[in-house]
């Protein structure tokens, strides 16, 4: 009796089929996953902002002055103590 490879060994073709269909799935997953990131830390990164401005604004002007800015200058020091982190 002969064998070939159509009736006998590892059927690699359906393995071959399986593992490409599930890397496509995992490079689906990453994708999104790095999307959901990338949202999250802008999402985070507002949050901290917002609560900067809030600290600045609720200092006295004595408090902002010993600090080295007017409280006119809240938003662009705000702005570049974010952009040192």
């Amino acid at each position: 009796m002969a064998f070939n490879s159509h009736t006998a060994g590892p059927d690699t073709g359906h393995a071959a089929t399986a593992l490409t269909s599930l890397s496509k799935m995992a490079h689906g997953f990453v994708s999104i996953l790095v999307r959901f990131m990338a949202k999250a830390h802008s999402a985070m990164r507002t949050l901290q902002m917002a609560r900067m401005l809030s600290t600045l604004s609720n200092m006295s002007d004595h408090q902002l002055a010993q600090i080295g800015i007017q409280r006119s200058d809240i938003p662009k020091y705000a702005e570049t103590l974010m952009a040192e982190e």
